[in-house]
C-alpha cells in the first residue's frame, strides 16, 4: 500500500542552469568527521611569514642533505588564513603549558653537573 504518491524528477534539459544545494552537499554532524593525515613529516626548525592575506609557517628538518654542492632541506609549507594562525598560536600555548606544569616536557637547565630524572631544554630568550 502507498501512501504518498513518488512525484519522478524532471531530467535537466541541455544547455539549462541546475540548482545545486551546496549547504546541503556539505552538511555534516560532528560525529562523522574524521581526518584524513596525507603525510606527515618531522621538523626541528619552522620560520613564520606573516602577510596581508595569511600566514604561512615552513616546517624544516635540519640540518638537511649536501647535493650538487647545495644543502638540500627537506621543507613542507602550511598556508593558514589569519584567524587559522592566531587559534593555532592560542592552542599550542595552552597545550605547551599543560604540559610544562604537569611536569610532562623535557628541559634543560645550564650549569647542572649531573642530569636530572628528566632531561630539561633550555629556554630562548
Amino acid at each position: 500500500m502507498v501512501t504518498k504518491k513518488q512525484t519522478a524528477k524532471a531530467a535537466p534539459v541541455p544547455g539549462q542552469p541546475v540548482p545545486i544545494d551546496f549547504g546541503r552537499m556539505y552538511r555534516f554532524s560532528p560525529d562523522e568527521m574524521c581526518p584524513e593525515v596525507r603525510a606527515s613529516a618531522y621538523a626541528n626548525v619552522s620560520y613564520i611569514t606573516c602577510t596581508n592575506r595569511d600566514v604561512f609557517i615552513d616546517f624544516l628538518e635540519m640540518p638537511g642533505v649536501k647535493k650538487d654542492g647545495k644543502m638540500m632541506i627537506p621543507a613542507t609549507r602550511i598556508y593558514l588564513s589569519h584567524s587559522a594562525a592566531q587559534q593555532l598560536a592560542a592552542k599550542l600555548s595552552e597545550i605547551l603549558e599543560g604540559s610544562y606544569q604537569r611536569g610532562e616536557m623535557e628541559f634543560y637547565e645550564p650549569g647542572e653537573t649531573t642530569l636530572p630524572a628528566k632531561v630539561k631544554m633550555q629556554k630562548r630568550k
